[in-house]
């Protein structure tokens, strides 16, 4: 998975000092957290960290009932039988099938 960093928020948080005749690069942290809307990822990888988390991910669903009635809205609206096709498809082939025809498109 690519990050990509603005310049400006490693002008922000970086500075160089001149070491042994070169200057190195220096940070005031080396961990920094980002909001959701800060982040952007490529489909593929959003496929990857579904897989991943899957049963994670299902557990919140589950457990909120305003996320589990979107789902069933979402799967409703398009004429998803949660008992046919892929749901079926045990051990998460259908995700991995779907990154695979996104990464071939």
């Amino acid at each position: 998975m690519i990050v990509t960093i603005p310049y400006r928020f490693i002008e922000e948080h970086a500075w160089c000092e001149k070491e042994f005749g070169e200057y190195l690069p220096y940070a005031e942290d080396a961990t920094y957290e980002f909001g959701v809307d800060e982040c952007e990822f490529e489909y593929a990888d959003l496929i990857d960290i579904v897989i991943e988390y899957f049963d994670d991910i299902v557990d919140i669903i589950l457990s909120d009932k305003r996320l589990t009635n979107a789902l069933v809205k979402k799967m409703r609206s398009r004429k998803i039988d949660a008992f046919m096709n892929d749901a079926k498809d045990e051990g998460g082939n259908a995700l991995k099938n779907r990154k695979n025809e996104v990464t071939q498109k």
